[in-house]
């Protein structure tokens, strides 16, 4: 759900509680809209998290890791240079509007200490992010937005800071049932609706959740009668909600995260929501899998079309060749033709359009009538349909060399569309990049070096209940690098004649069979047979699998192995989410 007014009030009282007094050391700014404040506070070390994008506008406490790019953005160095050192000396919301000012003691050029204010306003779309100095005028911003973009509002550098007008609704806060009956009493819409008009920094989720923790159903009409009641309840409710928590994050029966909010949903099944510690605990659940994977796919969108149309390509000529091979009969008819033509040159006339002959391998040696080029000779007819032939077997033959190139290669494409969905960090992408430039599916990009060393990115790690570590490779490159680097008597896993990850269990011992049953599983989740009832893994000892020379990174052939066959429950793939994005340390 989008970070409202009635949610940014349980954040604001966080930030407050754990970072007021406390000292900015670092900023980052791995994205255009996404900011990172290194804060330590009551002795600890906090990083906090600023999103002025349009689709995940939030501020909160993080423990997730984001690469940062290699130049730090115009907008991040300022900050650094302003605010680095600076004590956050308050934290407030703009009455409950989606609003959040950052206020930070710091020293200006000449060595007085000045106040300067960061701002942060969640708008969906016009979402921004703004660094104003002691005199109220704007130092810069994430989105700058002149007077062609708003007549009502400029945000530009060096031009005085406004916050954003207020609506002509209630600050829930300070606001009297006298004065909510007073705006209720106007309306005659469903008592949901009626809140959201009437009260400031309320969506739809927050405002149906209100009707159910006042015991009234989100879509029951306005009853003037009732007005005085629910004006009340609303404001009391308003008085409680600092006492009201813990924080959960409502989930699908698959696992998926569909919301978060800051109090157990009485509007949700209780079986479906995971309790937090801290709301920012909840939203890390939240967004960290859904932007990373975001991420990843906005990053990844170009290798993905390029996937795509080597695919198409590949299925197209795949065709051809297929065509190719079924004219055989056609083929051996040309063969036929010459031969008949050869036995019978005698009979032929010089410029004859056909002939018709007795066909010697016609079971019933049946007349059979041969075109002809009147142009040509009888013997050079022959010679014609002699080369028809040739031809022909030879296409054949091409057909099924290529047949078989054709397929190894969609099957190295098909690997490479699974390892994409498992890319957390540009390292992986960059590594099936490599992967695919080396087998000729890329072209490198101008400038770039032939033997740059490439970064590596890092497998999966997974911890068995007796403490085992197992790897799971991301992608072709790292499934070759944890299979060939494995010790002799590790116990190596895949999935049974379909892409997917290696699978190393990282000890020479005997696995125990819940440590074999859990990597099998990861065998299975990390592969096409994940959805399977019962999917076919097999596992070998390290020592039995090799590469077949000038196999493609992660081909490989094993032997004097066994098999077990898996079937993962939501559960299973729940549990498996979980651990991969920790053992990642959430969005990389």
């Amino acid at each position: 759900m989008p970070m409202d007014g009635f949610t940014l009030s349980f954040m604001a009282r966080e930030l407050r509680d754990k970072l007021v007094g406390g000292r900015m050391d670092k900023a980052s700014q791995p994205e255009r809209d996404l900011l990172l404040l290194s804060i330590r506070s009551q002795g600890a070390n906090h990083r906090l998290l600023l999103n002025a994008s349009a689709n995940g506008a939030r501020a909160q406490l993080t423990t997730q890791s984001f690469e940062n790019p290699a130049e730090p953005p115009v907008f991040c160095m300022l900050l650094r240079k302003h605010l680095s050192g600076a004590r956050i000396s308050g934290i407030e919301q703009l009455g409950c509007d989606r609003v959040l000012t950052l206020t930070f003691q710091c020293l200006s050029e000449m060595g007085d200490e000045v106040q300067k204010s960061l701002v942060l306003e969640m708008m969906g779309r016009h979402s921004n992010l703004t660094l104003v100095d002691e005199n109220g005028v704007t130092i810069d911003s994430v989105h700058h937005v002149n007077a062609d973009v708003s007549r009502v509002r400029v945000v530009m550098p060096g031009k005085a800071f406004s916050l954003p007008p207020e609506q002509d609704k209630l600050n829930p806060f300070t606001m009297t049932a006298d004065e909510l009956y007073q705006k209720l009493s106007a309306l005659g819409c469903p008592l949901y609706k009626g809140l959201i008009e009437t009260i400031s920094g309320l969506s739809a989720v927050s405002a149906r959740e209100i009707c159910a923790q006042i015991g009234l159903n989100d879509i029951t009409g306005i009853e003037q009668n009732q007005l005085p009641s629910i004006a009340e309840k609303v404001v009391d409710l308003y008085t409680r909600l600092g006492k009201m928590g813990p924080p959960v994050v409502l989930r699908d029966t698959a696992g998926t995260n569909l919301e978060y909010f800051p109090f157990s949903y009485l509007s949700g099944a209780p079986e479906m929501q995971k309790r937090y510690d801290t709301l920012s605990k909840a939203m890390d659940a939240y967004y960290g899998e859904r932007e990373l994977r975001a991420r990843m796919d906005q990053r990844s969108a170009g290798i993905r079309k390029r996937v795509k149309s080597n695919i198409a390509r590949l299925e197209k000529k795949n065709a051809m060749m297929l065509e190719t091979l079924s004219q055989n009969d056609r083929a051996e008819e040309s063969r036929i033709f010459g031969e008949l033509l050869t036995a019978n040159l005698h009979r032929i006339k010089k410029g004859a359009a056909s002939v018709k002959v007795v066909n010697y391998y016609d079971a019933e040696q049946a007349e059979i009538d041969i075109p002809l080029k009147p142009d040509i000779s009888p013997s050079r007819n022959a010679q014609y349909y002699y080369k028809k032939y040739r031809k022909a077997k030879g296409a054949q033959q091409y057909a099924k060399k290529e047949l078989g190139t054709i397929e190894k290669e969609l099957d190295v494409l098909e690997n490479v569309q699974e390892d994409l969905e498992k890319c957390t960090s540009a390292a992986d992408l960059n590594e099936i990049r490599y992967f695919l430039i080396e087998n000729g599916f890329m072209r490198p990009e101008p400038g770039t070096r032939k033997h740059r060393k490439l970064k590596e990115g890092q497998p999966y790690r997974f911890r068995a209940d007796d403490g085992t570590e197992i790897l799971v490779g991301k992608n072709a490159v790292q499934n070759d690098r944890i299979t060939l680097h494995a010790r002799p008597n590790e116990t190596w896993l895949h999935a049974q004649g379909v892409a997917g990850s290696h699978v190393i269990i990282r000890t020479e011992e005997e696995p125990a069979d819940d440590t074999l049953l859990f990597a099998a599983r990861l065998a299975a989740y990390y592969s096409k047979g994940r959805n399977h009832p019962s999917f076919p893994i097999d596992y070998t000892k390290r020592k039995h699998v090799r590469k077949k020379s000038g196999s493609p990174s992660g081909f490989v052939i094993y032997q004097h192995f066994k098999t077990i066959h898996i079937g993962l429950t939501p559960q299973d793939m729940e549990t498996i989410r979980r651990h991969a994005m920790e053992s990642t340390g959430g969005a990389q």
